[in-house]
């Protein structure tokens, strides 16, 4: 099977990936501010690429109508099934996929958001390019695309935490030359917000037009 990224499983996935997440200023909080004023409406819809144990889902749901609905998809069963147990105690419905992120199985113009965080720096850059073509290919004209993932370092604790996975071949990346905008730029995505959560996380909104 060829590469579509790291796939967190065992004792790297599901709680303990939840517990080790926010240990490291990854949690509930953190979602809550990647999700920012966004919601969905009543039978609107919005896609998580790369949900992991589902936390930027539950953000999304705590905020949304009991009429929307959720789905994520990962590549790691573990993930899946541990976002899938909690997910039974919110009231917007969800539901989770093992798939890539670059093989999207929906039909066009079919969700109001697509969003991500820290995930596409996980994946190979061709992975990486083609989640963000698959993107503006399902997402509904006007639509929101929520991409949260590490971009050049500034001062501070996050930075710090990660600089080892930084030193190690990362400066190469979409994210270090923060090239991500031209990428989603060149397939029709507008920049609508841009912002740092903390030292290392990067907050950016585009929207289709």
């Amino acid at each position: 099977m060829k590469n579509k990224g790291h796939k967190f499983s065992g004792l790297s996935g599901g709680k303990y990936y939840k517990f080790f997440a926010s240990l490291s200023g990854y949690g509930e909080k953190y979602y809550s501010r990647c999700i920012g004023n966004l919601s969905l409406e009543s039978g609107e819809k919005a896609l998580d690429l790369g949900c992991g144990p589902g936390g930027l889902c539950f953000a999304l749901g705590n905020q949304s109508s009991e009429d929307a609905e959720i789905t994520g998809i990962d590549i790691s069963a573990d993930q899946l099934k541990y976002a899938t147990e909690e997910s039974n105690s919110y009231k917007c419905p969800m539901n989770f996929i093992e798939t890539s992120m670059d093989e999207i199985p929906f039909p066009d113009d079919y969700f109001n958001i697509v969003m991500t965080s820290m995930a596409l720096h996980a994946a190979p850059p061709e992975v990486r390019r083609g989640a963000i073509r698959e993107t503006v290919r399902v997402l509904k004209k006007g639509g929101v695309f929520l991409l949260c993932d590490w971009s050049r370092p500034r001062p501070g604790i996050q930075a710090l935490l990660w600089l080892p996975h930084l030193i190690w071949g990362e400066k190469n990346r979409d994210n270090w030359h923060n090239l991500y905008k031209d990428i989603c730029e060149l397939h029709g995505l507008t920049l609508k917000e841009d912002s740092y959560l903390n030292s290392l996380a990067r907050r950016q909104v585009f929207i289709k037009k």
